[in-house]
C-alpha cells in the first residue's frame, strides 16, 4: 500500500498547518472563524497562511474571508459525511468521511454515495474501525497541486471493486484500490495532527 503521498502538505509552511488543525477545530463545532481569530496576534501572517492554504486546495473560505472548510472538514454540504454523537459533519470526499473518524478513533458513520449505481452507502465505524463490508475505495495517486480538485474529486468509495472498475481503470489510471480498513489506516496517519481532547466540549462551570 502507498503511503500519504500526494496528501502529504510538501512544501507547506508550519503555520499553514498550525492553521489547518486550529480550523478543523472551528469547523467542528460549527464555527467559520476568519484567519486572525484562528491565530490570535498574528493577524496578517494568519491571512497569509490561510492565501496558502487557499491556494493549494487545503482550505475554502467564504466572501467574507472566512474559513468553511479545511482539513477534510467543510460547512458546504457535500454528497460525503459522517455523523458522531448525533451530529453531521460534511467533508471534501469519502476518503475524509472515513479516514477522519478512524484518524479520530471515533464511533461514526460514514455515508457517500456509490458514483457507479449512486446507491447510498452507510458505513459503521467503531472506535475507528470500518466495519468488514465489500465496498471499495478508489485513492488517486496522481500529482496533486490543488487537493480539492485533483485529490478530493475522486476519492470515491463504490459499493464494489465491480462498481470502481465500471468507472476507472485502475491499469490505466493513477492511484489504487483499497478497501476500507486500509483507507482507515492512512487517515489515522493523515489526521494525527488533531487531538482528539481539543474537539471535546469545555466541561460546565463548576
Amino acid at each position: 500500500m502507498h503511503g500519504m503521498g500526494c496528501l502529504a502538505p510538501d512544501g507547506m509552511s508550519d503555520l499553514a498547518l498550525e492553521i489547518a488543525a486550529a480550523g478543523f477545530v472551528a469547523l467542528w463545532n460549527g464555527r467559520a472563524d476568519r484567519p486572525e481569530a484562528l491565530l490570535p496576534g498574528r493577524s496578517e501572517r494568519a491571512a497569509r497562511a490561510v492565501a496558502e492554504l487557499v491556494e493549494r486546495g487545503r482550505a475554502e473560505v467564504d466572501g467574507d474571508g472566512r474559513v468553511v472548510g479545511v482539513h477534510g472538514l467543510t460547512l458546504r454540504r457535500t454528497r460525503h459525511s459522517f455523523v458522531h454523537a448525533g451530529r453531521t459533519h460534511s467533508t471534501w470526499c469519502a476518503f475524509d468521511a472515513i479516514g477522519i473518524p478512524a484518524g479520530l478513533g471515533l464511533d461514526a458513520e460514514a455515508r457517500t454515495t456509490c458514483p457507479s449505481c449512486d446507491h447510498g452507502l452507510r458505513i459503521p465505524i467503531r472506535r475507528g474501525r470500518p466495519e468488514p463490508s465489500g465496498a471499495a475505495l478508489w485513492f488517486p495517486s496522481a500529482k496533486v497541486r490543488h487537493l480539492i480538485a485533483d485529490f478530493c474529486a475522486a476519492a470515491d468509495v463504490y459499493c464494489s471493486r465491480g462498481h470502481l472498475e465500471r468507472c476507472i481503470h485502475p491499469a490505466r489510471t493513477p492511484g489504487e484500490i483499497l478497501d476500507l480498513p486500509d483507507a482507515a489506516a492512512l487517515g489515522r496517519t493523515a489526521w494525527a495532527d488533531v487531538d482528539p481532547a481539543s474537539l471535546r466540549p469545555p466541561a460546565p462551570p463548576t
